[in-house]
Formats: structure tokens, C-alpha cells, sequence
């Protein structure tokens, strides 16, 4: 799992929001979080074999490297100059299935910091899945990312990619499994999907990708070998949703890390996504 933009990730509960005031939160949990890291969490919970590579820097990027490191997630860190950010998940009572997030900027690589990043990646050994989860940050051109995931895919390793923008239409050409939104599928595609599965279908045909789609509460479609699958929507409804997609592709990954039928890989990661969101902590199961 490549870790680009980390996070201290931090869950504020709240009786309720109201703007303009002080608001004290009745419960603070933290994690070591970003899309990545929260994904390799949930799989590694789920038993797969996994090591992420993550860029940490500061007094943040050291508390990261520390809960890592308890959590027995097997990790290679590259150091940057710059302090890694904290994003938030402000979660009311009587919220609903929402929250309201407020997510800091990707902690940006000097060009030597890339260097070391992209030079980590292509000297550890291939894994069966290499992935690439969260924003692309400023100092990590994206033509060159793909090039390092070529250059992974040439040793054997199989790409899946979750992110978005400028940084998708880069990598999804030298990816074998893309998990977008539909409306991350429209915006790379240039039109808009009227529904997942014809966003399934045009991404396979433009890219030759395996594509997985969600399309909020109506659930969503996957393309995987040929075959059409439905996401059902999630049959329960938790109060803390942000880290759900997260926990989705960790459970993907690790279904098919393991060789599972893909319909059992998709009911792995449906089941991550809903005790996630029974939870606060982006990333954690219930």
C-alpha cells in the first residue's frame, strides 16, 4: 500500500454543530489515518499480508509512525521536511448517516523526498497487490507515479488504484482495478455516467481496467473479468461514514489477496464498509 498523503485522522463527536460558536466535542478519537493507511488497517485486521510505504514528517508523522508500529501494521517510512496534516470528521448525535469533514491539504514532497519515495517502491519486493489510495500530493508528479506503477506491474504486481482528478487519468492506464464514485468516473471519462454500470463498462473500454463504481445509497456495479456485479446498498446505516470507502477497498484487496471468488471480495468489503461506519475512527471495524 503506497501511503502518499497520510493523515492524523480525527473523529470530533458532537451533541450539535453550530456555526460560529465554540463546540466541544463529548468524544475525540484519533488514528493513524489517510485513505491508505486506513485501508491497510482494515486489511490487515482482516488477516491479509500487508506493508505500507508512507511519507511522514513532524511531530505528526512521528505520533503515525508510533500507533503504526502498535498496531503491528508492518510499515517502511520515508521522512519529509514538512509536518504531516490533520484532517476531521465533526459527527453530530443526531446526524444521521453524515458527517462534516474538514480535510487539510496533502503534505507536499521536495523533489529528493519523491526521489527516495519512488526509489523505496521500486526496490522493495513486489507484492501481489500493490495499491495507491488518497490524494496525489504537490511534489508527486503523476506521470511519474505511473511510471513507478508500471514499472511494479512489469515485476508482477497487480495495480489498484482509489483517488480522483488529474491524478487518476494518470494512473488508471497502468492500473488493473480502479474504485472510483460515479462522479469521479464522469469526471475522468469527460461525460457524465448516467448510471455505475455504463461507468463500469467505458472505463474497461478506454482503459482495460476491472472498475468498481458507488453510486451513494443505491449501491453501485463492478466490472471484474468480463462479468457485471451488483453492490447492494449497505443494510445498515452508521452514524460515523467517513473511512467507509477506505475500509471497502481494504476489504477488496484482501478478499482478492486471498483468492476469493469476486462476488465473496465484494461481501468482504461491503461488511468492512458497515462496521466502520458503527465506529468512530476512520478505518476501524466494529
Amino acid at each position: 500500500m503506497l501511503a502518499l498523503s497520510p493523515a492524523v485522522d480525527v473523529t470530533y463527536e458532537l451533541d450539535a454543530l453550530v456555526p460560529g460558536e465554540i463546540n466541544r466535542p463529548s468524544r475525540t478519537t484519533r488514528v493513524a489515518g489517510g485513505k491508505a493507511l486506513n485501508a491497510a488497517r482494515v486489511a490487515r485486521e482482516l488477516g491479509a499480508d500487508v506493508r505500507a510505504t508512507v511519507a511522514l514528517g513532524g511531530a505528526n508523522g512521528e505520533w503515525i509512525r508510533r500507533r503504526l508500529e502498535a498496531a503491528d501494521l508492518p510499515t517502511t517510512v520515508v521522512a519529509l521536511a514538512a509536518e504531516t496534516r490533520t484532517c476531521l470528521a465533526l459527527v453530530e448525535s443526531d446526524g444521521g448517516a453524515s458527517s462534516t469533514d474538514v480535510y487539510e491539504p496533502a503534505t507536499g514532497f521536495a523533489p529528493d523526498e519523491w526521489a527516495h519515495f519512488a526509489d523505496t517502491v521500486r526496490t522493495a519486493r513486489a507484492a501481489r497487490w500493490t495499491a495507491v489510495s488518497g490524494s496525489v500530493p504537490p511534489g508527486v508528479p503523476p506521470i511519474e507515479l505511473a511510471a513507478v506503477l508500471a514499472e511494479m506491474r512489469a515485476r508482477g504486481s497487480r495495480i489498484a488504484v482509489d483517488t480522483s482528478g488529474a491524478a487518476l487519468a494518470q494512473l488508471a492506464p497502468q492500473s488493473d482495478l480502479v474504485k472510483v464514485n460515479r462522479a469521479e468516473a464522469s469526471e475522468l471519462l469527460g461525460r457524465e455516467m448516467p448510471d455505475a454500470a455504463s461507468a463500469c463498462t467505458v472505463l474497461h473500454g478506454e482503459f482495460g481496467v476491472d472498475a468498481v463504481v458507488t453510486d451513494g445509497v443505491r449501491g453501485g456495479m463492478a466490472l471484474y473479468a468480463g462479468e457485471l456485479h451488483h453492490l447492494a446498498p449497505p443494510r445498515a446505516v452508521g452514524r460515523f461514514p467517513a473511512g467507509s470507502g477506505d475500509s471497502f477497498f481494504g476489504g477488496l484487496l484482501t478478499g482478492l489477496d486471498g483468492d476469493a471468488p469476486f462476488a465473496a471480495a465484494l461481501e468482504i468489503a461491503r461488511d468492512a464498509a458497515e462496521r466502520n461506519a458503527q465506529v468512530p475512527g476512520q478505518g476501524v471495524l466494529a
